[in-house]
């Protein structure tokens, strides 16, 4: 039995903080203003002579904000009402810190720059370690309080990490930081993907050949999931069912198929000459994008969850590949070969309409994965020998780079649990 690394989550827990009255600041009616809602972020004052001295919570928020898209961020070491005012700011986070050895209290502040008045506060408490964790956690409470929905800041990414012959699973927080691999090995580890929030799947070439494995991030185990005499890769786990779709080599060339969550009733779905071959699910469960080279040249297809209704999608350029249907469901993003035979990132909707390049950097940009909202795409550019991990909202503006440490390849970004 294969294993793999344990990946240890620092807990931490919410103390409730004052709340002030909802009609002293329009919150809704602020933040229906804006495509991208301005905020302020003032630095945090320590409570007592124990200053941090890293993981500033005021940094990470911005960071947070800045990430995300959804914000025009601008940080000031001190509440300055006439500067908020000349950027059209109306609210901003504030805080206070106590730091007592290895455990760390954080109070955020969400205020009206008018008045100063509390919004909303929340106090979080727990050891340094957790403090990112913390401040992710009240990022998203701010981006509930603000859209009604679901903050991206806990979420993480799978990745491979590239040590030169060697290639092994990790997982990273979404903004790149608290990087931790999963697989320790020799040999080559790719294709990781989430099956749910402790598990994941990945090809593995522990066997000399590509096999698909199956393992835990908390305990640390795995074993071979799918064990075949063929090549078997590229797993996707269906968001619904756990039903998994792969790739494999059974029938001679390389097609698609599904098994049940736990490995049983498999089932080929294409019975293509060429190369069927980076299943991705839908949001749904009912269809599953795919690349084929079935008309000559790599492209992106759709087929029901059935293996029936087989169509082709993309049309423009003469090499496609790495499909990553988003989570609402309208867009399906993937690498596209430029004329300068580098790869850059496109989307189209799943009836092949609308197709936009949303991401062209120097070098090559390959393996979109979606944020869990759908209002961003994380990739892989590769340039200079070094390959490190952007984001880009998916009208292709706010473009970041998240990682600076060249090694980087196949992020798979989790969904919403």
């Amino acid at each position: 039995m294969k294993k793999i690394i344990a990946f240890a989550i620092t807990a931490f827990i919410f103390i409730p903080a004052a709340v002030s009255a909802a009609d002293k600041f329009d919150l809704e009616g602020y933040a229906s203003r804006f495509d991208s809602i301005p905020i302020g972020v003032v630095r945090f004052k320590p409570t007592n002579a124990n200053v941090l001295k890293e993981n500033f919570p005021w940094d990470i928020i911005e960071n947070n904000f800045d990430i995300s898209g959804k914000f025009g961020v601008a940080a000031r070491p001190e509440f300055d009402s006439a500067f908020f005012a000349s950027k059209g700011i109306g609210i901003y986070v504030d805080g206070q810190y106590t730091l007592d050895g290895n455990t760390v209290q954080i109070e955020c502040n969400l205020r009206d720059v008018a008045t100063r008045s509390l919004l909303v506060g929340k106090r979080y408490k727990g050891d340094i370690k957790a403090l990112r964790a913390m401040v992710h956690r009240y990022s998203n409470e701010v981006v509930e309080m603000l859209f009604s929905d679901r903050g991206i800041f806990e979420s993480r990414m799978l990745y491979v990490k590239t040590e030169g012959t060697k290639k092994n699973i990790a997982i990273m927080d979404f903004d790149g930081y608290n990087r931790s691999k999963l697989t320790n090995d020799s040999i080559i580890n790719i294709f990781p993907t989430f099956a749910d929030k402790s598990t994941i799947l990945w090809t593995s070439y522990a066997r000399g050949k590509p096999d698909i494995y199956r393992g835990s991030i908390t305990a640390g185990s795995s074993k071979i999931f799918i064990e075949d005499r063929a090549m078997v890769v590229s797993p996707d786990v269906s968001p619904i069912d756990g039903t998994v779709a792969y790739a494999s080599s059974q029938s001679g060339s390389l097609n698609v198929y599904v098994c049940a969550a736990d490995g049983t009733r498999r089932r080929q779905l294409t019975f293509s000459r060429g190369i069927d071959t980076a299943p991705s699910w839908s949001p749904n469960g009912y269809q599953i994008a795919f690349t084929s080279d079935r008309a000559g040249g790599p492209q992106i297809y759709i087929m029901d969850a059935t293996g029936s209704n087989q169509r082709r999608v993309t049309f423009e350029g003469r090499y496609n590949d790495a499909p990553a249907w988003s989570p609402k469901g309208d867009k399906i993003a993937y690498a596209s070969l430029g004329e300068n035979y580098q790869f850059n990132i496109w989307t189209v909707t799943p009836d092949g309409s609308e197709a936009k390049m949303v991401a062209s950097l120097p070098g090559s940009s390959e393996s979109p994965t979606w944020s869990p909202d759908g209002t961003l795409i994380a990739f892989v550019n590769t340039n200079g020998g070094k390959s490190d991990v952007y984001v880009v909202k998916h009208d292709g503006t706010k473009l970041r780079k998240i990682t600076n440490t060249g090694d980087m390849k196949m992020p798979k970004w989790s969904i919403f649990w």
